[in-house]
């Protein structure tokens, strides 16, 4: 959704409630598990943003307060204090003077699947988008460490299309923000392992 002033806290809620009884804009919900469905753009971006069972601990409390998604220049507005499958979340930016709102709901999260006796011990979670979004799709953030090297990497995933006319008329530039998106976040979790 898009708007030339910008929206209150209030407001931003207040839309975030309209979607409780929305379901999801497209029909491949959960595909992040698996193979992507055929014909969307993929975005995968993946760093090592550390080492140590420490640093992977810190990040991991970072991503499930939403901080590596609050890069700058976005605001993140989710529905409950506690990120769990059923979350819903509405992300704030500005592109060229013009506001966007867009939504999306919390589908799985991995934290609860930690391998503790595993090489990797992996966690995050997936969203998709509700309608309101400007694409349609899935994204999936994820935090993995290894025990035999202590390396900790950080991987962002997602598969979308343009929800609407105007987003398929600035593809490029949608794609270009998803990846801009994707590598500040990658960015923003390697800054706070150096700080832990």
């Amino acid at each position: 959704m898009l708007f030339f002033l910008k929206p209150s806290e209030t407001f931003i809620q207040s839309l975030l409630a309209e979607r409780v009884a929305m379901t999801y804009s497209y029909p491949q919900v959960g595909a992040t598990r698996s193979a992507p469905p055929a014909g969307w753009r993929i975005n995968h971006m993946r760093l090592q943003v550390g080492n140590g069972r420490a640093r992977f601990d810190a990040l991991t409390e970072a991503l499930f307060s939403w901080k590596l998604l609050a890069i700058d220049g976005l605001e993140v507005f989710p529905s409950a204090p506690a990120l769990q499958p059923g979350t819903d979340v509405a992300i704030l930016s500005r592109h060229f003077g013009i506001w966007s709102v867009d939504f999306c709901r919390v589908i799985y999260v991995l934290k609860d699947q930690q391998e503790e006796t595993g090489a990797v011990l992996r966690t995050g979670f997936a969203y998709g988008t509700l309608p309101g979004h400007a694409v349609s799709g899935e994204e999936l953030f994820s935090l993995e460490w290894h025990r035999a090297t202590e390396e900790v990497w950080y991987d962002v995933y997602s598969f979308s299309l343009p929800a609407t006319p105007l987003v398929r008329l600035v593809a490029p530039l949608a794609r270009a923000t998803q990846r801009r998106f994707a590598r500040e976040s990658l960015e923003k979790a390697a800054r706070l392992a150096a700080q832990s």
